[in-house]
């Protein structure tokens, strides 16, 4: 009798952490990402760098095309971002007469993570570049460049499917920026962007990892 008795206990205990073993199991751990980003937001500095109108927008407004936004985790709950404005380089680079690239790099904290709905806290630094060549009225050839150091910080929610490797991503990201023009002197710039995104994820499920 002792016997049958252990062993409902046993079993019992063993059908209660089983499913919480197949959740541990579905849920993953993510590897690596990829997605895009769009988004709207004011920009004020010297050098508009990201801006690609000349007055179709309202003044110091700007436009964040679709983005290059990549991720390697180091973690489950920390991982390093890369994200790279690859549609507004594109048309600047098109539409005015100077070479431009500029991307930025996140430290991004994920503290609730793995959940459907995760928070997410982003230090990071970045880096813009324009360089310009021409002749002046006398023939003579000029070459200029200026650059600006980027301070960003990305705060927002991500939600995730139920495997999560699919999400979607709002986010707020003020900045501020160092802006070094051609004629020597650096002066401070900043903005605040709202950004709206998706990712795609390569996930490993591996119950030991927790």
């Amino acid at each position: 009798m002792k016997k049958v008795i252990l062993g409902c206990i046993i079993a019992a205990f063993l059908a209660f952490i089983a499913p919480s073993a197949h959740a541990q199991y579905a849920v993953g751990h993510r590897s690596f990402g990829v997605g895009s980003a769009m988004g709207a937001g004011y920009s004020k500095m010297d050098l508009q760098f990201s801006k690609l109108d000349d007055g179709a927008l309202p003044e110091d407004m700007v436009l964040l095309l679709p983005t290059l936004e990549l991720k390697l985790f180091l973690s489950d709950t920390l991982s390093l971002d890369i994200s790279a404005p690859v549609s507004n380089i594109a048309f600047s680079n098109a539409l005015r007469d100077y070479f431009f690239v500029t991307g930025e790099a996140y430290l991004n904290f994920h503290p609730s993570a793995p959940s459907q709905t995760e928070l997410f806290v982003a230090p990071g630094v970045g880096f813009s570049y324009a360089f310009k060549s021409y002749d002046n009225e006398v023939g003579e050839s000029i070459s200029e460049s200026a650059w600006a150091f980027h301070v960003p910080v990305r705060v927002g929610f991500e939600f995730n499917n139920p495997r999560r490797n699919f999400s979607w991503f709002i986010a707020a990201r003020p900045f501020f920026n160092l802006v070094h023009g051609h004629k020597g002197d650096i002066k401070p710039g900043g903005g605040m962007m709202l950004e709206l995104g998706v990712m795609a994820y390569t996930v490993s499920h591996q119950a030991n990892r927790y």
